[in-house]
């Protein structure tokens, strides 16, 4: 069988299939190339459209932060799928944008600030890992903690959450938003 060669044997015995290795002969070695190059571009998702979908989903999270420290309730919900469950601190979880709406209009707070630590996009589906910090006010003492986001990417392009969890860090966590190590921040 051409393709087939077997290393030479000191021995008398005959060749077997452990012998044998596989080779390409010249005339297969130009479509062994087209085909290495057809599956290597098909290996995943571009680097420009990974890119610009993290730039759209930290977008995203900036319309969250602005609409929070405006009080728009309604503009906070708009980023939530319909199907989206909210699950804040010490609190049953909330299902569905118009729950959530329900939720923010009892009030937002001023002054928030996000550090993402990790924002990882795979195809439609986003997640992001992060800190956050609010300022006290007359009524509140300062709030500083870790959240969860997960977003898809919706048909018409644009990024929603699906769900959103966040959790304080308590009364002694005087880290602020950017924690132990603001460097680690990647916006």
């Amino acid at each position: 069988m051409r393709g087939l060669e077997t290393r030479p044997s000191m021995s008398t015995r005959k060749p077997s299939k452990i012998d044998a290795k596989m080779t390409i002969g010249l005339g297969f070695r130009p479509l062994a190339a087209i085909l290495a190059a057809v599956i290597g571009g098909c290996s995943g998702v571009s680097r420009p459209l990974e890119s610009a979908s993290r730039g759209a989903v930290e977008a995203t999270v900036d319309r969250y932060v602005a609409a929070s420290n405006e009080g728009d309730a309604d503009g906070l919900t708009e980023l939530y799928a319909d199907d989206a469950v909210l699950l804040p601190p010490d609190h049953e979880p909330i299902h569905g944008r118009d729950a959530i709406a329900e939720f923010w209009r009892q009030g937002t707070d001023a002054g928030l600030e996000v550090s993402t630590l990790r924002l990882e996009v795979d195809g439609e589906l986003a997640y992001l890992i992060g800190r956050y910090r609010l300022p006290p006010t007359a009524e509140e003492a300062a709030d500083s903690g870790q959240y969860v986001l997960c977003l898809m990417r919706q048909a018409d392009g644009t990024w929603k959450l699906t769900a959103d969890i966040w959790n304080g860090s308590g009364a002694s966590d005087e880290r602020g938003v950017g924690g132990d190590s603001p460097d680690q921040a990647i916006s």
